[in-house]
């Protein structure tokens, strides 16, 4: 069994940091002990390993048409079109004429537009999957500006020694950044805050 020892300024922050150096998320089997209570300081042993829902391609295929149903109905020259498939979540694309009618001046069409499918799509396909809409390759763009901007803010926390704020995101985007830097051996990142304000920090390892 794995254990690691983390501190924070709270306990679940001591918690959500002993997470991310486990490389886990709260689905997994972890046993937490207390080991200060100021500042808190706890040891978490990784018991077991979570079971993460995989979408199927019948699902994933499921979901896109639904999604083409969905703004089909908006009576605009667009069409959805299944990209891609990982772990619970389906990328779809908006495709068309009138793709940039559903993205807004800055994604926030999109966004609202994503957040509303995730309301309903795990009611009428499945409880675990999530929709990620891009239009037009605007999500794509944003994903790799993204990257590249929370590896420089990482390579700022390695050579300054403090944790980084970013600003709350939406959980893809959140997912982006983890991902990012899962491999990196000098920094780890955690999600703190409730939604729609829940945001990552970058903090430095040991």
């Amino acid at each position: 069994m794995t254990s690691v020892e983390a501190t924070g300024n709270t306990l679940e922050e001591a918690k959500n940091r002993a997470l991310g150096m486990l490389g886990v998320g709260r689905n997994a089997q972890v046993e937490f002990e207390v080991l200060e209570e100021t500042p808190p300081r706890v040891r978490a042993t990784l018991v077991g390993e979570e079971q993460p829902y995989v979408v199927t391609p019948q699902v994933a295929r499921r979901t896109a048409d639904y999604v083409d149903h969905f703004v089909r109905r908006l009576r605009l020259q667009v069409q959805a079109v299944l990209r891609h498939s990982h772990g619970r979540y389906v990328e779809v694309e908006l495709v068309g004429r009138d793709a940039s009618v559903l993205v807004g001046k800055n994604g926030e069409v999109l966004d609202r537009l994503q957040f509303l499918l995730n309301n309903i799509v795990p009611r009428v396909i499945e409880p675990q999957v999530r929709v990620v809409l891009d239009g037009a390759g605007w999500r794509r763009r944003r994903t790799e500006r993204l990257r590249n901007q929370v590896i420089a803010i990482a390579n700022e926390v390695k050579q300054r020694g403090e944790e980084a704020v970013l600003p709350p995101m939406p959980p893809h985007e959140r997912r982006v950044v983890h991902q990012a830097l899962k491999d990196d051996p000098e920094v780890m990142t955690y999600s703190e805050g409730d939604e729609p304000n829940r945001y990552v920090v970058i903090s430095p390892r040991g």
